[in-house]
């Protein structure tokens, strides 16, 4: 069933939905591939290879992985190997060892009760489990730096890296481990022989590039939204602040926009999204334009500003050019009885320093920081307000 006029259906925007195309993460898919793929043909003769991933928030590592360890476990099964990949989150399954292991253990198998083990007995048992039942295991631990930097004398690296000394020279059933960080800074917080046993297998997720999230966010729409309802517009608005500072690049951020611009303009009783509703619901959450910032700016600055506010809203659109911007101030001057001022280039690049506007060309004059609307409202008020003044005896 359709979700409504403009949504097809909302839980694809969510983060948590994991999508069957990634792109721009084939290679790093590819790299796990090759650390753990081979392994899958002569399961029966592997040691354990510790792989860590590293990014920014939203560069794609948990889907990634995830998606990996659904590839592999299906890979091994058609090889009739019975493989499991568990994702364990540290920040969410455990806030001591104790809890951690605790939770890997049930993940894996009800079989084996945990109550009365040490975190050490746990692991033993969970080997043993997977020896008995010819079951091998891929384990992928998300927010790894988090749990060493809040449990910095629980040394849980050193017990989940050395499983296969529960049976010294044999192979192990566990084939891996995977490792997810924001930065290799947590492994400040490990023992010499700790980070010895990690060895140096790093995949970098590098941040996601403005034309990256727009095809992301593209396949994104086509999952979500009814045809029509998210124009090119307002997918290059959204990519643009998603790539941009203070973003950087964090896609969970791009997928938020579109889901709350597409409630707000639903609720309005629109049945397509404008880019002034992504900039009424980016500009609620995060701010780059205060009321302080506009009563600094002297009239000429307010009048320029007052002129990309309308022609944004006249053109419905997420940029305009200078040419626009710069008739459209004229008929804001003629309204105010200003005279233009020549340098109204110059007053541009001003409030493209002062972060009030974004400029990626000539052809492209925007606003990212406050919905069009409001921002349009307000400049006209506090203009009439200002002259007023002026006019008083």
């Amino acid at each position: 069933m359709p979700d409504g006029l403009i949504f097809k259906d909302r839980n694809k925007l969510s983060p948590h939905y994991i999508p069957r195309r990634l792109p721009h993460r084939e290679h790093q898919i590819s790299l796990l591939h090759s650390i753990y793929g081979s392994m899958i043909k002569d399961i029966g003769n592997v040691y354990p290879r510790f792989t860590q991933i590293v990014g920014d928030t939203g560069t794609g590592k948990t889907c990634t992985t995830i998606r990996f360890g659904e590839q592999l476990t299906e890979q091994a099964k058609k090889e009739g190997v019975n493989l499991k990949h568990v994702y364990v989150n540290c920040k969410v399954d455990g806030a001591t060892r104790y809890v951690l292991f605790g939770n890997l253990v049930r993940k894996v198998t009800p079989k084996i009760s945990t109550r009365s083990l040490s975190p050490e007995e746990m692991m033993r048992q969970l080997v043993e489990y997977l020896k008995a039942e010819d079951t091998f295991l891929l384990i992928t631990f998300d927010e790894i730096d988090y749990f060493t930097q809040t449990n910095p004398k629980e040394h849980i690296i050193y017990d989940l890296t050395r499983t296969t000394e529960i049976h010294p020279g044999e192979p192990s059933s566990i084939i891996g481990e995977i490792f997810i960080a924001r930065s290799l800074k947590w492994h400040e917080q490990l023992e010499p022989g700790e980070r010895s046993t990690l060895g140096m297998g790093v995949i970098k997720f590098p941040r996601y590039t403005s034309s990256q999230i727009r095809e992301i966010l593209e396949d994104r729409v086509e999952e979500s939204f009814q045809p029509g309802a998210v124009d090119e517009d307002v997918l290059d608005l959204v990519s643009d602040i998603t790539a941009n500072p203070p973003v950087n690049g964090d896609i969970r951020v791009g997928l938020d926009l579109l889901y709350y611009a597409g409630n707000l303009a639903e609720n309005q009783g629109f049945n397509r999204v404008l880019p002034d509703h992504v900039r009424k619901v980016y500009g609620g959450t995060t701010p780059t334009i205060t009321s302080e910032d506009i009563i600094n700016l002297d009239e000429n600055a307010r009048l320029v500003l007052l002129a990309l506010a309308r022609s944004l809203r006249a053109n419905n659109s997420a940029y305009v050019g200078l040419r626009d911007c710069r008739e459209s101030y004229e008929l804001v001057c003629e309204e105010f009885n200003v005279k233009p001022v020549e340098k109204f280039e110059e007053y541009v690049q001003d409030l493209v320093y002062r972060g009030i506007i974004d400029m990626k060309s000539l052809t492209e004059l925007g606003i990212s920081g406050a919905s069009a609307l409001d921002l349009e409202n307000f400049l006209n008020n506090l203009t009439q307000r200002l002259r007023q003044k002026v006019d008083e005896p």
